[in-house]
């Protein structure tokens, strides 16, 4: 059974939200950040994302719809992740965007989902298997990779191919870690 009761946070919209508040990071590291928080700690609390992403944020002018909008996500984030649909999808540019601005985008999900990772309480003693941390070196790789500014149908699929390695990486993540064979259960978003 699918878990599809979540509203669908826009790109543009949430970085817009994040660049009013003055904070330190885009939509799509935030996106990787709850992602990689929830992928280990298998519960998101609200309240400690909120201080982590709000850090240094002064002004509190915009700070309640961010807040709401940042719950919203929370709860996409580990809806899709639990969705035995396959649901997960980065929170990246549309492909109307430069190949630029989409893999500067991607660098910036991978960077923020392995900061949730140790946020969410991985470390260096944690057991994985191979292919897991296999693929957790494979993220931090793409979050220092290059930027493609190749606008062709051959760079257009490497990137494709790259995220849908991603997406399924962090559903695989989130089994192994939770051993996950039916994603039947709730996800503890606590607000």
């Amino acid at each position: 059974m699918a878990i599809n009761t979540y509203t669908t946070i826009d790109y543009d919209e949430l970085n817009a939200e994040l660049r009013s508040i003055h904070a330190g990071m885009g939509a799509a590291e935030c996106h990787g950040f709850i992602s990689g928080h929830f992928c280990y700690s298998n519960s998101i609390v609200v309240e400690i994302l909120q201080d982590l992403i709000l850090a240094g944020v002064d002004d509190n002018a915009g700070i309640d719809e961010f807040i709401a909008t940042l719950a919203e996500l929370a709860n996409q984030t580990a809806n899709q992740i639990l969705d035995d649909e396959i649901s997960f999808n980065l929170l990246l540019p549309d492909d109307e965007s430069s190949m630029s601005e989409r893999t500067n985008a991607l660098a910036e999900w991978c960077a923020g989902f392995v900061s949730g990772l140790g946020i969410g309480g991985i470390d260096k003693d944690t057991q994985s298997n191979p292919d897991c941390e296999e693929f957790i070196n494979d993220l931090i790789s793409i979050s220092k990779m290059e930027t493609f500014t190749e606008e062709s149908e051959s760079a257009e699929n490497d990137l494709f191919e790259i995220i849908e390695y991603v997406r399924i990486g962090v559903i695989m993540l989130h089994q192994e870690w939770h051993h996950i064979e039916n994603s039947n259960q709730q996800s503890r978003v606590l607000h």
